[in-house]
This record gives C-alpha cells, sequence and structure tokens, in this order.
C-alpha cells in the first residue's frame, strides 16, 4: 500500500505543472481490421502538448483487460501508433506492410513512416462494439469507444478531445495514423463526402456528388471541376478537363446534393472530381469508375434453349462489342432464379477468360456435344455450373464484375428444329432479337437473323389518287 502511495505521488510530481491528464489522448483506433486480418488492429495516441511523456507509466484498458505499455516515450505533439503486429511474415501482414512502404522495416520512408510505430502484441479488439482506455495511476486520462463493426477497414477516429465515442474516419484511405483526424473540424473544410457513378442506360452514365461543409466557418461558392483521369493516377490534368460545376455558398454542417449526367468515352473511364483548396486537401479530389458509352463491353448474342438431339447442348454467345480485350473473370450468367459464376467446369481453367475486341465466346452446357455438331475452331468454354434455359420461356440475365445486370433477354417460346434467338448486329439492328436464318445458328460468327415483323397490318398507300390500273 506504501509502495503504491509513492507511485502515485512520484508520478504528480513528474507531471509538468499546467497541463491536465487528458492532454495525452487517444486518438484513433482501427479495431476493424482490413480485411478481418486481426493483426492488422492498432491504436493511436496523440501527446496535445509541449512536453514529453513515459509510457512506461501508463496503461491501457481493453475493455476489461489491462496491458502494459512499451518502455518509450512520447515526445510534444507526436503521434504514435501501438500495432499489434509492426512487420509481416509469412502468417500474415504486418502494420508496416498496409501503411508503411511494406519494405520489411519501419522509419525508412519518410512519407508514409514519418511517425514512430511500436509493436504491442497483447493489443485485442472488438469489432462490434468497445473502448479503449488510457490510464494513469488507475485513473482514466483519455478513452476512445464504438457502439457498432463499421467499415471494414475504417477506423475510429476522436473528433475533440473533450469527445469519447469515436467516428467513422472519413479519409478515402480509411484511416489517418501519424496525421491529423480526417473527422477534427477545421476553419475551412468543404468535402467530397461521397461521389457514385450509375450506369443510366443509352450511353448514359449518372454520377451523384455529394458534397459537405465540415469546416467551422462559411465556404464561400466556388467551382467543383471535372476530369477523366486515364492514368488513374488521381492527378488532375488540364487537358482533361470536361466540366465545370458552380455550387452556392454554404454554412457549417450544410449539404449539396446533386446528380451529373454524362455521356463519356469508352467502356469504364475514371472520373476525377476535384474542390478549390481549402484547409483539409485529403477530401478535396475523389475518382469514380464511370460508365462510357461503349458500356457494356459484352452483350448477349445468341443462344440455343432447346437442342435437338444431334446438337445435344444448350448454349450461350456472348459478342465484345468493345475496342478493348475484356475479362469475364467476376461476370455471371442467371436466369429468372439464381447466378452462375462464368467459370470452367475444368478446374485447371479456372482464372481468366479473355474475349478480344469485336470477338464472340460460347458458353456450353456441354464442350464434347458442342463440338461434335460444330466443330473445334469456336471460341467455347464449358461451364462449371450452367442456368438450364427452359423451352417454353426463360429470362437470361448477364452480370458484370461490377454487379451491374448489363444485358438481358426474356423469350415466350423456342424456334424449335435447332434454330436459336439471335440478336442483330448490323447497324440500326443491335436491340432486335430474331430467329436464325439458318438452323443451328452461327455460334461464333456474326449472326444472320430472320426478324419478325413488329406489326400484324399492312398498309399501302396507291398514287397517284385517284388511281388506275390501266395507266
Amino acid at each position: 500500500m506504501k509502495l503504491s502511495k509513492y507511485i502515485i505521488a512520484f508520478l504528480i510530481m513528474i507531471l509538468p505543472a499546467g497541463h491536465a491528464l487528458a492532454e495525452l489522448e487517444i486518438n484513433e483506433v482501427m479495431a476493424n481490421e482490413p480485411g478481418g486480418n486481426v493483426m492488422l488492429e492498432w491504436i493511436e495516441l496523440y501527446n496535445n502538448t509541449d512536453n514529453d511523456f513515459p509510457l512506461a507509466f501508463y496503461s491501457l484498458k481493453i475493455d476489461n483487460n489491462v496491458i502494459l505499455m512499451p518502455s518509450s516515450r512520447i515526445f510534444p505533439y507526436e503521434y504514435m501508433v501501438l500495432c499489434r503486429k509492426l512487420i509481416s511474415d509469412d502468417n500474415s501482414a504486418g502494420y508496416e506492410e498496409i501503411w508503411g512502404n511494406n519494405s520489411g522495416y519501419w522509419g525508412d520512408d519518410s512519407v508514409t513512416e514519418n511517425y514512430r510505430a511500436l509493436e504491442l502484441s497483447s493489443i485485442a479488439l472488438t469489432n462490434t462494439g468497445g473502448s479503449v482506455e488510457l490510464e494513469l495511476a488507475l485513473q482514466t486520462v483519455s478513452k476512445l469507444r464504438w457502439e457498432s463493426d463499421g467499415e471494414d477497414g475504417v477506423s475510429w477516429e476522436r473528433r475533440l478531445s473533450a469527445d469519447s465515442i469515436g467516428l467513422q474516419c472519413l479519409d478515402p484511405s480509411g484511416s489517418t495514423p501519424g496525421t491529423l483526424n480526417s473527422v477534427t473540424p477545421l476553419s475551412y473544410d468543404l468535402a467530397l463526402e461521397t461521389v457514385v457513378a450509375e450506369f443510366y442506360g443509352s450511353g448514359i452514365c449518372r454520377i451523384g456528388v455529394l458534397m459537405v461543409n465540415f469546416g467551422l466557418e462559411d465556404m464561400p461558392g466556388g467551382e467543383l471541376s471535372i476530369y477523366y483521369d486515364p492514368d488513374n493516377d488521381g492527378i488532375p490534368d488540364s487537358a482533361d478537363l470536361i466540366a465545370i460545376v458552380n455550387y452556392p455558398e454554404t454554412n457549417p454542417d450544410d449539404s449539396i446534393e446533386f446528380d451529373l449526367y454524362f455521356e463519356l468515352e469508352g467502356v469504364n473511364p475514371s472520373i476525377l472530381m476535384q474542390l478549390p483548396p481549402d484547409d483539409r486537401m485529403e477530401n478535396n479530389i475523389r475518382t469514380v469508375t464511370a460508365f462510357g458509352a461503349n458500356y457494356p463491353p459484352i452483350v448477349l448474342n445468341e443462344f440455343l434453349a432447346d437442342p435437338q438431339s444431334d446438337v445435344g447442348t444448350e448454349w450461350l454467345e456472348l459478342r465484345n462489342r468493345s475496342d478493348q480485350e475484356v475479362n469475364l473473370k467476376g461476370w455471371y450468367i442467371g436466369d429468372e432464379i439464381k447466378f452462375y459464376p462464368i467459370l470452367p467446369s475444368d478446374p485447371l481453367q479456372f482464372g481468366n477468360i479473355l474475349v478480344d475486341a469485336y470477338d464472340h465466346i460460347v458458353l456450353c452446357k456441354d464442350k464434347a456435344a458442342f463440338e461434335n455438331y460444330y466443330g473445334t475452331e469456336i471460341n467455347v468454354v464449358e461451364l462449371n455450373s450452367w442456368p438450364a434455359l427452359n423451352n417454353t420461356g426463360d429470362i437470361i440475365k448477364l452480370r458484370d464484375n461490377l454487379e451491374y445486370i448489363v444485358d438481358s433477354i426474356r423469350y415466350d417460346f423456342t424456334y424449335g428444329g435447332n434454330y436459336t434467338w439471335s440478336r442483330g448486329e448490323e447497324t440500326g439492328m443491335t436491340d432486335r432479337w430474331g430467329r436464325s436464318v439458318e438452323t443451328g445458328g452461327t455460334p461464333g460468327q456474326v449472326n444472320e437473323v430472320y426478324y419478325q415483323p413488329v406489326s400484324s397490318s399492312i398498309f399501302v398507300t396507291a398514287e397517284p389518287n385517284p388511281f388506275s390500273l390501266s395507266k
């Protein structure tokens, strides 16, 4: 008991006069680590004073578990990260791999590793909700808690020193170790909080923008600049400027939400948006993968739903209508009930399925039966799982790796006789479907299509009026 009193008295003596205990803070916590790798959990401390403190006099209390601190000092206005694992090994990634330069050593990069990171392997944080307390002589001097999972790989940050409930990091990277928290208010801070792109159809892309004034002061109106980002480097180039959008003045906590509609180049162009400079530059730029005039690159093109005995397998043809090679990895074929991944039945072929520009590929249920009828010159893949095509009618859906249903065809009957449903490929007919001219269709080739009349009536106009057959 005397020893405890002595230690407390000693600690009080060495603390600088005029500084509250709370000036050493738990500033940020990564509880829901990226990718479910618990070794990537970490806690950031911040010394908000002009004095240094010995960490060995402090302890961490995580929920009800007390953890001793490293034998080190934290210097004035220093950020320090205590991480569960610092350097990667064969078993799992470490902090340095994700938040550093992945050299296998911490501190050799003046840009990404310009603060101290120490390993504290006893850290164990709960995703669903928890707290971390910094204690000095059994007194809590700082506490940060969270009440939900939050987003995967996104940290909990302290907004102000007086706050104890963490907020989800707003930085595009998901966390801000070693620097000012993204939720800490500055005087002038207009942010591009979210930018989302959606395929609107007919070559049009909708881009939704949400801007928020997170600052403490009014922000004047200004210009939002929109660029192509062909290099995907996140750096605007005046030569790639698409448009300038004017926005009004905002008060603190005001938000501006609007939609923009573009007809963009290519298939999935990268679009960059930039706000004018302010006190927090990192939330002034956002990039988004958009949808160009050539989207979707792959479309449904022909199918045989009711093969007769000499064909012996259902099949479906896709066409790459773009000038770029397309990888079907992550794409799906579906029907009314569920989706099936476009994966080869042969596990040795699992991986990339490439379709050349302006080329065709056939997906089938039975490759041997297909090649027995059509030959071996066609690019055909037997799928690991097949959406059985109903003869009496069904719907076929094509979903891309961005989880958009990019094309679909509903049919109410099949033609029989091994005639296929075929899509027009000539100019002006690419939205029309009909029966193949030849039995067996044209898999791997340009379609030849017999189009059904769009009307049951025919109108004939005779001129001149009156009209005489004798003339």
